[in-house]
């Protein structure tokens, strides 16, 4: 059975005891009342027990980042040189996200903080701005 789920799949289980918080559920609701077709689970292979649905997604409030020149900036000059090399970025990638050109989600903040501190910038600047998204997470 495929375990990877895209999250745009709807859940048509009203019987499910966690119907009342998923997002999948919600969203079946919605597309049925609006939408010509659209995607469902297959319930005859779907085996729900209790509270282990391994379906369930719940919108969760995140506070993603963006941009961190001013913690490249904190970084003492002799540990700054070849900072690119060191993030999961490519160059222009890494040109982009320093400038706040798109958002970071929080595993990619903690892992651009601990490269940061290893490089010994001021973590208390933090990043230069943040915002909160609201996401779809397994639960």
């Amino acid at each position: 059975m495929n375990k990877y789920i895209p999250y745009n799949i709807t859940c048509p289980l009203a019987s499910c005891s966690r119907s009342n918080t998923c997002a999948r559920y919600a969203n079946y609701q919605k597309a049925k009342a609006e939408e010509a077709s659209f995607m469902v689970l297959n319930t005859d292979l779907l085996q729900v027990e209790g509270e282990g649905c391994p379906y369930h997604l719940v919108s969760e409030r995140q506070r993603w980042a963006r941009g961190f020149s001013r913690l490249c900036k904190s970084i003492p000059s002799g540990n700054a040189k070849y900072l690119n090399v060191y993030t999961p970025f490519t160059q222009r990638r890494f040109y982009k996200a320093r400038n706040g050109e798109f958002p970071l989600n929080p595993q990619m903040q903690a892992d651009l903080l601990e490269i940061f501190k290893e490089r010994g910038a001021d973590l208390s600047l933090g990043f230069d701005c943040y915002e909160e998204q609201d996401v779809l997470v397994e639960k």
